[in-house]
């Protein structure tokens, strides 16, 4: 197994508000550089089973991974699918107070994904993508 990727911002809200935010208004702030469609809806269906999903205006979807666990406030651990022919990768997102607000941690594994040797160059565009994503976040609970 190789090192996971391991990306954090601090949110001045919250546990709960912070995970509401991630999960229930994702549309809201997810980039739109981040979207495979033009126009298209978000959706994090936080429950054990439930799915990441775009909606394209068009009508098409895409079924970015599955919810593997969710335990609000603190956590919820889903499956991404790198793309490419290669099997899910795993992201963990954990909700922690801290003084005034609160330490959101999103752990990214290699999973299921057997990439191996190619994990180390996911791993770049993860954590430059992580890096956008979680801005947007922080931005969006007025941060």
């Amino acid at each position: 197994m190789n090192d996971p990727l391991h990306k954090q911002v601090f949110v001045r809200c919250s546990p709960a508000h912070a995970f509401t935010t991630f999960t229930q208004r994702i549309d809201a702030w997810w980039p739109p550089s981040h979207r495979k469609h033009d126009d298209s809806r978000m959706e994090l269906d936080a429950r054990d089973g439930g799915h990441f999903i775009e909606y394209a205006s068009d009508g098409q979807t895409t079924i970015f991974g599955e919810v593997v666990e969710c335990l609000p406030p603190k956590r919820i651990v889903y499956t991404w699918n790198p793309g490419r022919g290669a099997g899910p990768t795993t992201v963990t997102v954990s909700f922690h107070p801290e003084g005034e607000g609160t330490r959101v941690e999103v752990l990214h594994v290699e999973g299921d994904s057997q990439l191996g040797e190619q994990w180390r160059e996911r791993v770049a565009i993860f954590d430059r993508a992580w890096t956008s994503v979680l801005r947007a976040f922080q931005l969006s609970t007025g941060s």
